[in-house]
C-alpha cells in the first residue's frame, strides 16, 4: 500500500498528514483531523508509540492512557482502510482532487461539525476534571510532565468536592460567584484556608485547560489572585536534644523500636516517608550512601548516611528496620515521643474527625511522619547549606528549603554565630 500517515514537525502538537504516493508523478498530501505531541509518535509504522503503554496498569488513568492509545491508533488504522478501500473501488485512476473530496467528506468537514458541536455542548466541571487527568496522565516534552499517581488523587478529592456542592456544575459556571460558595462551602465543612487556597488554584489550571481546548470559560478566572494569612506558629520538629532522648529509650516492645529506628533514621537523613520506609539494604553505596529513585518526582538522589544511621544499622547487623506502612509509622511515632517525655504544650493542627483542629496540644500529639523532613532541614541548614541540604531532601529550589525550615530568625542568628565561632577558633589553631 502506497498509503502513510507521517507529521512535518518534530516538536509540539503536531497535525497528521496522510501521503498517497503511487509514483513519482503523482504525490498527494492531506491534513487529518488528528493531531499528536511529536515525541509521541512512531514514524516508522505511523502510529501513537506503544512504548508509552502501561505493560502492567495499577490505577484507572492508567488503564484509561492504554485505552486511548488503542483507540487513537485503531482510527488511524480505519483512515488508511477507508482510503484503500475508495481507491481499489475506483482501480487505483483517480485525481488529487477525487481523494481530497472523499476524505473531506468522510473525515474533514463532517469532523469538524462535530467538534464544534462537542465545544459548545454543556461540559460538567467532572467530565473535564477527567479529561484533564487524561491528558496530563500522557508526557509532553515542553509542556508537561505526566501526573503522579498522588497527583490524581488529589485531583479527584476535589472533583468529588465540587459533585457535592453541585453535581451538574458546568466549565462556565466557574466565576467569581461560584468562588464564593466554594469558599462559603469549604469552610463551613472546616477546611483550613490554606487547603482552600490550593483547591481554587487547582481548579484556576483546570479552567486555563478547557480554555485551551476553545470550551466556552468565564474571564474570571483568569484574574482570580491568592492569598493566605500568614500563620503564627511554626510546625513542630524535633531538635537534637528531643532526637538524643529518643534515641536512648528502652524499648522492650519490637514494634516501637522498630519506629524509633525509622524516626530516627527520617531525621538525620531527610528523605520523604514514601523513599524512607522503603529504604534497603541493597540501596547503600560505598557504606556512606544511599542511591535511590525518588518515588514523588522519579528523580535519582544520593543521600548521606551520618553516624547515627550507622549505629542503627550496625545494630540490626547492616540492614534497616523492618518495613511498615505510613499509617502505623505515625501512629507508632506518636506513642515512642510519649514515652520519651516530648510533650511541651506548643499550639498546633491536630486532625480530628477528617479535619485539623488548631488548638494547644502536647508536642507528641502532633507528630506526623512529616517531622523527620522538617528536623533535618531545621536542625543541619546551618550547618550543611541549603545545597548540602538539597542532596539529601531532593529538594529543587532553596524557596522549598526554607518553608521547611522552622528556625526563628533569632534561632538562625545564634546557629550561624556558632559556626562562625567554630571557624574564627579553627583559625587561631
Amino acid at each position: 500500500m502506497s498509503i502513510t500517515l507521517l507529521l512535518r514537525k518534530k516538536i509540539g502538537e503536531a497535525t497528521i498528514y496522510v501521503r498517497y504516493k503511487p509514483s513519482r508523478d503523482f504525490d498527494f498530501f492531506w491534513g487529518s483531523p488528528f493531531s499528536i505531541d511529536a515525541e509521541r509518535w512512531d514514524s516508522k509504522n505511523g502510529m501513537y508509540n506503544q512504548s508509552f503503554k502501561k505493560k502492567s496498569p495499577k490505577d484507572e488513568s492508567q488503564k484509561i492512557l492504554n485505552k486511548n492509545i488503542d483507540e487513537f491508533n485503531i482510527k488511524l488504522n480505519e483512515l488508511k482502510n477507508s482510503l484503500n478501500s475508495f481507491l481499489l473501488m475506483n482501480n487505483y485512476n483517480v485525481t488529487k482532487s477525487q481523494i481530497k473530496n472523499f476524505l473531506d467528506s468522510k473525515y474533514g468537514k463532517n469532523k469538524k461539525k462535530s467538534e464544534k458541536k462537542v465545544v459548545n455542548s454543556t461540559l460538567y466541571m467532572s467530565q473535564l476534571i477527567e479529561e484533564y487527568i487524561t491528558e496530563r496522565s500522557v508526557f509532553a516534552l515542553g509542556r508537561h510532565k505526566e501526573l503522579t499517581p498522588s497527583s490524581i488523587k488529589k485531583i479527584r478529592v476535589i472533583k468529588n468536592k465540587l459533585l457535592k456542592i453541585n453535581p451538574k456544575l458546568s466549565v462556565s459556571d466557574v466565576n467569581d460567584d461560584f468562588r464564593n460558595k466554594f469558599t462559603v462551602w469549604c469552610t463551613k465543612n472546616q477546611y483550613a484556608p490554606i487547603c482552600i487556597v490550593k483547591d481554587l488554584k487547582y481548579i484556576k489550571s483546570f479552567i486555563k485547560f478547557a480554555k485551551s481546548k476553545k470550551y466556552k470559560t468565564s474571564d474570571d478566572v483568569a484574574y482570580w489572585m491568592f492569598y493566605v494569612e500568614q500563620r503564627d506558629f511554626k510546625h513542630p520538629i524535633l531538635n537534637l536534644e528531643e532526637i538524643k532522648k529518643i534515641r536512648a529509650l528502652d524499648l522492650k516492645l519490637d514494634y516501637l523500636d522498630n519506629a524509633r529506628d525509622w524516626l530516627v533514621i527520617g531525621c538525620y537523613m531527610g528523605l520523604r516517608v514514601s523513599d524512607l520506609l522503603k529504604l534497603k539494604k541493597t540501596d547503600i553505596i560505598e557504606q556512606h550512601y544511599i542511591s535511590l529513585i525518588q518515588k514523588k518526582t522519579n528523580d535519582p538522589t544520593t543521600a548521606i548516611i551520618l553516624d547515627p544511621v550507622k549505629t542503627i544499622l550496625d545494630k540490626r547487623s547492616g540492614e534497616f528496620p523492618r518495613q511498615i506502612s505510613d499509617q502505623r509509622f505515625n501512629e507508632y511515632i506518636k506513642l515512642v515521643c510519649q514515652l520519651a517525655g516530648i510533650n511541651d504544650l506548643i499550639f498546633g493542627g491536630k486532625m480530628i474527625n477528617k479535619r485539623k483542629v488548631f488548638d494547644d496540644y502536647e508536642k507528641w500529639q502532633l507528630v506526623t511522619s512529616h517531622i523527620c523532613r522538617r528536623s533535618y532541614i531545621t536542625n543541619f541548614r546551618q550547618v550543611l547549606g541549603d545545597e548540602g541540604i538539597m542532596v539529601n531532601t531532593g529538594h529543587k529550589t532553596t524557596s522549598m528549603v526554607e518553608h521547611y525550615d522552622q528556625n526563628t530568625l533569632l534561632e538562625k542568628a545564634k546557629k550561624i554565630r556558632s559556626k562562625l565561632s567554630d571557624s574564627l577558633e579553627l583559625i587561631k589553631i
